[in-house]
């Protein structure tokens, strides 16, 4: 990575926006936010027209809370972690605090000239910049990474991966959770067209010009098995599965494929399975599907519409997309719902899970002031006319005759402030899902502790939360806390060697329950174990072609120093070894023993643990 100015985005110079925000409830029914409790997860989006980042509640279909930053631009992204939300334009990256509702930071923008694909996930938030394969990891300390070559479309699984597929040599990368490089420890054949997607917490290549997939494990490809379905080159694939079917989308044909994927008991792709589902679409200009749920969403810019289909290929829903200027697109959110992004940021067509379509003014116009009641003219009393006195013998002169009676009704008179209707009360609604579900534990521990955010109340308080928990190992159970808690121990979930299992929180008001949040939480690797591949190249190397040897150590002691000796089958090779402490979960990854005999065979040992053997090359 270049010595640029501001590669490393640091601190120091950064510009603090003092910015005053108001939360405000364009719907009318939010509140204002305490310090210390978190905006839930929803989608944001920015519309520079009136320089404000929006926050839409795909539950409730309602925007509640915006954020001001002034000189947002038109086009900028909104991506957001636990804690901050970040507006990723051109030229700089405004950081904002989903407690605070204000402006942090501005940074610079890591890439210039290129448009990020934004990816949410419990590692973190990212932007990945697929032209020239860098990853970020945003926050306030950014961390850039590089794949070191143009990527495919990212994909991430449960755990807070992100998964990435090099165009260009076909290597198969990972960004793991708090990583601060790329590891490629997988390949596609070289020279194949395709794509990642992930089925069933798999993550599984599409191989376009075999027409097979396969299951992608540690060290390269599971068994690949065929498509059934002549897919070409260019298919565009979901990154995701829709229960269990993949969609791929071939642009020339207007048609889309939709691929069962199941997992046999080895972990490799059943070969039996029903025959794909093709579905002819109308001529158009189609992004890649997204899924939302179990629905497959197209995006169609020649008829500037959005289509839901179920993952039989039977269409659901459509609707036209709200007209704006820019291009919209696709944006698959944390809550995993499907977002319709308008070009200005000013609509967002919310796709819900069983593929219904609501699309939604991010900035509704203004409120009309209440109309005046139409009053009657006011009408002045008649001045009667008094006729000329009249002397007689019965009257005195000087007493004038009465007016004549009349019968019309005098009006009376308007008034200055008539009253005004008392607009109708917001309904109550069931809340919506609990935010940020997290599962806390060692290899060391039985128990688990489950922690969430504040469900949004949707009008009525939280009084209860309910957790339920199923391992995959046959253990189950559930629990109600009241509504102030935001925590839960599982007592004896996980020895440390048992299954994986899923925990599902639920909130519940006077209207009922609302949405479920599940994680799902997989043991560590129960076994040390050391993979290498060849590293980037070492510039202390005097020698030519010379590169470092990369490490990947799992499976070993949290916070443990291990000291790692390479080997190789040169004769009269030898090198002193290097130390290494493992993370809180037993890993290690690193880059060392630098290395240039073609031909030659090496591999590591740590702790009587040995590597796979490696054939070098230049």
């Amino acid at each position: 990575m270049s010595e640029r100015k501001h590669s490393r985005w640091p601190l120091l110079g950064l510009v603090i926006a003092a910015v005053a925000t108001v939360t405000l409830a364009l719907t009318g029914a939010a509140k204002n936010v305490p310090g210390l409790e978190f905006i839930p997860s929803g989608h944001w989006i920015a519309n520079p027209e009136q320089g404000l980042v929006v926050r839409v509640d795909g539950a409730t279909k309602k925007p509640d809370t915006q954020v001001s930053v002034p000189g947002v631009t038109p086009g900028s992204q909104v991506v957001q972690d636990g804690t901050h939300g970040y507006v990723v334009g051109d030229d700089d990256v405004t950081i904002f605090g989903k407690s605070t509702l204000s402006v942090e930071a501005t940074v610079p923008a890591p890439v210039k000239g290129e448009r990020s694909v934004p990816i949410e996930t419990a590692g973190g938030a990212y932007s990945v910049f697929r032209q020239s394969g860098q990853i970020v990891r945003l926050g306030l300390e950014p961390k850039v990474m590089s794949a070191g070559g143009p990527v495919g479309p990212p994909v991430a699984t449960g755990d807070g991966t992100v998964w990435l597929h090099r165009t260009d040599s076909g290597a198969i990368c990972t960004v793991v959770r708090d990583a601060t490089s790329v590891s490629c420890t997988a390949a596609a054949p070289a020279g194949h067209a395709g794509g990642l997607t992930v089925s069933g917490g798999k993550v599984v290549f599409v191989d376009t010009t075999a027409d097979t997939m396969s299951v992608v494990e540690a060290k390269g490809l599971g068994p690949a098995i065929k498509l059934g379905v002549d897919a070409p080159s260019d298919a565009r694939i979901a990154t995701a599965d829709a229960a269990g079917k993949v969609a791929l989308l071939d642009p020339a044909g207007n048609r889309m494929h939709l691929v069962e994927v199941r997992v046999n008991e080895k972990g490799a792709l059943a070969e039996q399975r029903p025959p794909a589902a093709t579905v002819p679409l109308p001529a158009g200009e189609y992004d890649a599907p997204a899924v939302s749920g179990e629905a497959v969403v197209l995006l169609d810019h020649k008829s500037k519409s959005v289509r839901t289909y179920d993952n039989g290929g039977r269409e659901k829903h459509s609707t036209p997309i709200p007209q704006e200027k820019g291009r919209p697109e696709l944006v698959r959110g944390e809550d995993a719902r499907v977002y319709v992004d308008g070009g200005e940021g000013k609509h967002v067509v919310v796709v819900d899970k069983d593929g219904s379509l609501q699309p939604v003014p991010v900035i509704g116009a203004k409120p009309e002031e209440p109309k005046q009641p139409v009053q009657p003219p006011v009408v002045p009393p008649a001045v009667p006319t008094v006729p000329p006195t009249v002397p007689s013998a019965d009257k005195p002169a000087d007493r004038p005759v009465p007016p004549p009676t009349t019968n019309r009704p005098v009006p009376p008179p308007a008034r200055a402030n008539p009253p005004q209707q008392t607009p109708p009360p917001i309904p109550v609604t069931p809340p919506g899902m609990p935010q940020n579900l997290a599962i806390a534990i060692t290899t060391k521990q039985v128990d688990a502790t489950v922690t969430w955010g504040a469900a949004p109340a949707n009008g009525a308080p939280v009084t209860a939360y309910h957790i339920s928990w199923q391992s995959e190992g046959g253990r189950s159970g559930s629990a109600s806390v009241a509504g102030g808690t935001l925590s839960y121990v599982v007592k004896g979930i996980w020895s440390g060697k048992d299954h994986p299992f899923t925990v599902t929180v639920v909130a519940q008001n006077s209207a009922g329950r609302g949405a479920p949040a599940t994680a799902r939480q997989v043991p560590p690797p129960s076994t040390k174990s050391i993979s290498l591949t060849k590293g980037p190249r070492a510039p202390d190397c005097k020698e030519p072609n010379c590169y470092y040897m990369h490490i990947v150590m799992t499976g070993f002691e949290p916070g443990t120093r291990y000291s790692v000796n390479p080997h190789s089958t040169r004769a009269g090779y030898s090198n002193p070894g290097h130390g290494i402490t493992t993370n809180e979960q037993g890993r290690a990854e690193f880059n060392a023993f630098y290395y240039h005999g073609a031909g030659d065979t090496v591999w590591v040992t740590a702790d009587g643990v040995e590597s796979n053997r490696l054939e070098w090359t230049e």
